[in-house]
């Protein structure tokens, strides 16, 4: 099953970004309720560290998909656009 992961890591040291002091629950949120709204086969789950804290919140398309740093709200329509694509390009 092909999945959505949002970071949702929480570093309690405000001189550590974290996904999560960043909104990531948020946005975790949002990205299930449009896949939802989309008919998206996907899990979207929320994920421990992806690894790009510096550029958070930060989320990707797994298995083997990309990416996706400095995510807001106003940027997730280019998310649900690559997962379509990431869907129907992974057969």
């Amino acid at each position: 099953m092909k999945k959505l992961l949002v970071c949702t890591n929480y570093r309690a040291n405000p001189n550590n970004p974290s996904c999560a002091a960043r909104d990531s629950s948020l946005i975790l949120s949002a990205l299930s309720k449009q896949c939802q709204q989309n008919n998206l086969p996907i899990q979207v789950e929320e994920s421990l560290c992806l690894g790009f804290c510096q550029i958070g919140p930060n989320a990707r398309l797994a298995p083997n998909g990309p990416f996706f740093h400095d995510i807001s709200l106003d940027k997730l329509s280019t998310i649900i656009i690559a997962t379509k694509k990431f869907i129907q390009n992974e057969g």
